[in-house]
């Protein structure tokens, strides 16, 4: 199962957050837990659960596992699921990013696998709140920038030990960000370039998928718990300019 936080501070304001280290909203919140009743009404109890250590993904986390009763399921986290580095776009609005690069580069940046949003200055990085940083691995500066490929690379080994839970019959929670989930998707699906550009993850909306006996993932693309929900909320961030 992959899981998206539930809403934070930053995705209330529709500014890009990329690892500046926010929290949840009140609605976020109960986001999580509701994620949780989803679960536990099909009969859904993850073995482990991998996830993002930033603050909105823990935060996620320990709800779920709170409120799904799933205390005594190991939970790890890597910083290999942080959210995707947006460099000059942090903590800008989304609409204010949208006027100022105009809808074909904004378009790029946000939602291809190269566009790469560049670094933000020294001025901007002194507005933020705290970002989150992990020294010794392979994440970037905060405000350095990353593009969606990046992205895909610092997940990969992620993936691989997802497989490997799986085919040893375990049942894997993965509790991350829209662009590190996306990369994660890209790796389970194989998508094209234009599917990752179209693809967008619902906050706090349970992605399920199946191993099956040839060791495939199934469905393509996953199933949603709740896929009228999932279907409406993506609609919605789609509306917005995606993930």
């Amino acid at each position: 199962m992959l899981l998206r936080h539930g809403q934070s501070t930053a995705n209330a304001a529709r500014t890009f957050t990329g690892l500046l280290d926010v929290g949840l909203t009140d609605r976020g919140r109960e986001q999580a837990r509701a994620a949780a009743h989803l679960l536990t009404r099909d009969g859904l109890r993850p073995d482990v659960v991998l996830t993002s250590p930033m603050r909105r993904a823990v935060a996620t986390t320990s709800l779920v596992v709170a409120a799904g009763g799933f205390d005594d399921v190991p939970v790890r986290s890597t910083w290999r699921l942080a959210e995707r580095d947006y460099g000059s776009l942090t903590g800008v609005a989304k609409a204010e990013a949208r006027e100022l690069c105009g809808p074909e580069l904004y378009l790029t940046v946000r939602r291809t696998l190269d566009g790469d949003p560049g670094p933000a200055d020294e001025a901007r990085r002194r507005t933020w709140p705290p970002a989150y940083t992990a020294p010794g691995s392979g994440l970037p500066r905060p405000g350095d920038g990353e593009s969606l490929r990046d992205v895909v690379e610092r997940v990969r080994p992620v993936w691989d030990e997802v497989r490997t839970s799986l085919h040893q019959g375990r049942t894997v929670l993965v509790v991350a960000h829209g662009n590190s989930l996306r990369a994660l998707c890209l790796l389970i699906d194989d998508l094209t370039g234009p599917e990752v550009q179209d693809l967008n993850l619902p906050p706090a909306q349970p992605l399920r998928y199946d191993l099956t006996p040839e060791g495939r993932l199934t469905p393509r693309a996953g199933r949603y718990l709740d896929a009228p929900t999932a279907r409406r909320a993506a609609a919605a961030i789609a509306a917005e300019g995606g993930t």
